[in-house]
């Protein structure tokens, strides 16, 4: 559960008690903290300020670090100048105020009814771009970062509602998991705790009340547990820590949702960690834990012997403890704890005011994390933002070689393509994993083998733009795709891209003006906005939706796009489906809709042996136009069927 205040000293009237929070700062920190405290004067800015510093003392940064964050908030209102900070308290500060100032634009960014999302969304992955770019500078802005948002949960309660969510909304999407891959983990528990809480206080105060009222029956197993382990380890000549840790409310609940069960099955919302002197001692430790009870064969991971990208070492384990229930261990010398809990923090000192020399493999690791913007792909699609927290998980598969890549979970052949080498992915014809061929949108699984099959003559080809069609899930092969289409000749893209417009909204039988509808988008011209359809800039689905608002009356279909509708309010459309004739197509298609949730009301179908053909009419009932094109895009992709239209 997370904290919801910092342990700031405070007075009887409730203003920050400043002597008694600099008393614990060390002597050489005094004089800066000091000299910033003295800077901050109006007290919403101060209370704010010394919650932040203290969170950026916890995280063992700097006093450069601990001032910008005392400073910041009053900056951020241009109470302070940077001319200001920089007499005051020195050019590192003034550097890290300043870049944490140019980046407030990535918590200012609001979830629009608008139908062209995607272009906001654009904007969004080009502030997170941003972010990271002032990573490379300075590590200590993303940390501070972090914090700040961290902060900004923690007194949200003042804000409308709206913006309650929309910080929450962001924690999760891009903050929470950008902690992840820093390795900064007491973070990252806490952006998704506060978030959580936000986005669905029902279920959070459910899952922590029933916690609560366990505490005192937790705490018995726990501490039982604990002692006995402690034995077994002094027992061995082990000289071990061994403490009681809580799974944060929010993995509970991810766990609940993703296995289907009930809190009372939770079983490892209790865990302990053990912590040990050196590396030896911990595999001694998992040996002694091994051998007092029943191993779980398939729950082990040795992030010792092999530490995750972001640095993380500890290896965990779960046995089958007192009284029947799983428990999980962790076990970790002292020094991979304190990386555990301030990740990248660990890395970095800072001992003078001027800009520091990273070390080689340093820069490096920081440049891989750059590529931490794959974990935020499909930005464009934020519908599910409001009732489902996202969090980005990754998988690992390995090339034929052996070599092992990371991927966004849900990435497909195209992206493992594109992961290996741009070209590879430029060329890629087919694709086989774990050696049987699949199709290139089929979603990869952690420890399967994939290799991908490529011809010098093949080139990109505008359906993996397609979100509908699932052949794309990272941003870096979204963006390598679109790059090539962009470098195209300007009139192939233009003449693509009405193609493409066109043939959708024939297969819908609507119409539209495109020089109207252009301006509606945001185009200054029609060409531009065929150029935009062309290289994947401006997504069809979008245009269908923008059509769909001026659409309303048309064949008593709802075309605005809206919450799921109750079943008698949804709308029966009929559909018509040519093709070849083959066994089991009728299946294909049924199972197509039944997986996109749309009913089928009646089906007519007709077969031509002589011609080899099949024409199916089918009535589903839909909530708008936006699942209909969808089903269409989706229907018209299964192998034999050659042309799917709105009856």
């Amino acid at each position: 559960m997370v904290q919801i205040r910092l342990d700031v000293p405070q007075q009887d009237t409730g203003r920050v008690d400043v002597d008694a929070w600099k008393e614990g700062l060390s002597d050489s920190d005094r004089p800066k903290i000091r000299a910033a405290i003295e800077l901050v004067q109006d007290e919403d800015c101060r209370q704010f300020g010394f919650d932040l510093a203290q969170l950026l003392v916890d995280l063992e940064l700097d006093s450069d670090a601990v001032a910008t964050g005392l400073v910041y908030e009053m900056a951020r209102t241009h109470a302070l100048s940077k001319e200001t900070l920089e007499e005051t308290l020195g050019g590192t500060v003034a550097n890290l105020v300043d870049a944490m100032l140019r980046m407030a634009s990535t918590s200012e960014y609001q979830l629009s009814n608008l139908p062209m999302l995607g272009n906001e969304a654009r904007n969004q992955v080009d502030n997170v771009r941003n972010l990271l770019v002032a990573l490379i500078d300075d590590p200590r802005v993303a940390v501070i970062k972090l914090s700040e948002r961290v902060i900004a949960l923690r007194m949200a309660k003042t804000q409308d509602p709206e913006t309650v969510r929309r910080l929450a909304r962001e924690a999760l999407r891009i903050f929470a998991p950008l902690a992840g891959r820093l390795g900064v983990w007491q973070l990252k528990w806490a952006l998704e705790d506060l978030a959580f809480r936000q986005l669905h206080p029902g279920e959070y105060k459910r899952i922590a009340t029933s916690l609560a009222a366990r505490r005192q029956e937790r705490e018995r197993r726990v501490g039982k547990i604990v002692k006995e382990l402690k034995r077994r380890l002094a027992d061995a000549g082990i000289e071990a820590e061994v403490i009681g840790r809580a799974k944060h409310i929010y993995s509970i609940w991810r766990k609940m949702r993703r296995k289907g069960i009930d809190l009372s099955q939770v079983y490892d919302a209790e865990a302990v960690r053990v912590i040990v002197d050196d590396v030896q001692r911990c595999y001694g430790a998992l040996g002694v834990v091994h051998t007092a009870w029943p191993h779980i064969g398939s729950e082990f991971d040795d992030y010792v012997a092999n530490p995750k990208e972001n640095g993380y070492r500890s290896i965990h384990t779960a046995v089958m403890g007192p009284e029947g229930r799983v428990l999980e261990v962790q076990i970790r010398s002292r020094e991979m704890h304190r990386q555990a809990e301030i990740g990248l923090c660990a890395h970095w000192e800072y001992k003078d005011e001027r800009r520091q020399s990273l070390h080689s493999d340093k820069m490096s690791w920081l440049r891989r994390v750059l590529e931490w913007h794959d974990d935020v792909a499909d930005l464009a699609d934020l519908s599910d933002l409001e009732t489902e927290p996202v969090s980005i998980d990754r998988i690992y598969v390995a090339t034929p070689q052996g070599h092992v890549l990371d991927l966004t979970q849900g990435a497909t052949p195209v992206d493992f393509a594109y992961r290996v080498h741009t070209e590879i992915g430029h060329r890629c014809v087919g694709a086989r994993v774990d050696g049987f061929p699949v199709p290139l949108n089929t979603p990869l699984s952690t420890g399967q083998t994939v290799e991908i099959t490529t011809d010098k003559t093949e080139q990109p080809r505008r359906e993996w733009l397609n979100p509908a069609l699932g052949f794309v899930k990272t941003a870096r092969a979204r963006m390598k795709i679109q790059s090539w289409f962009r470098e195209q000749v300007v009139e192939s893209n233009v003449a693509a891209g009405r193609t493409l417009l066109l043939d959708t909204l024939r297969r819908l039988d609507l119409s539209a003006d495109a020089s109207e509808l252009a301006r509606e988008a945001g185009y200054a011209s029609e060409n531009e906005l065929w150029r935009a359809v062309g290289v994947g800039e401006c997504q069809i689905i979008d245009l269908v939706r923008l059509i769909g608002r001026h659409r309303v009356e048309d064949r008593q279909l709802s075309l605005l796009p809206a919450a799921p509708e109750p079943e008698e309010a949804a709308s029966v459309q009929e559909i018509h489906i040519t093709g070849e004739d083959r066994q089991g197509l009728l299946r294909d298609i049924t199972s197509v809709l039944a997986a996109m949730d749309i009913d089928v009301v009646s089906t007519v179908a007709r077969a031509d042996a002589q011609e080899e053909s099949a024409a199916i009419s089918i009535c589903l009932r839909v909530r708008d136009i936006l699942q209909l094109a969808l089903a269409i895009d989706r229907l018209r992709r299964i192998p034999s069927v050659g042309d799917v239209r709105r009856s």
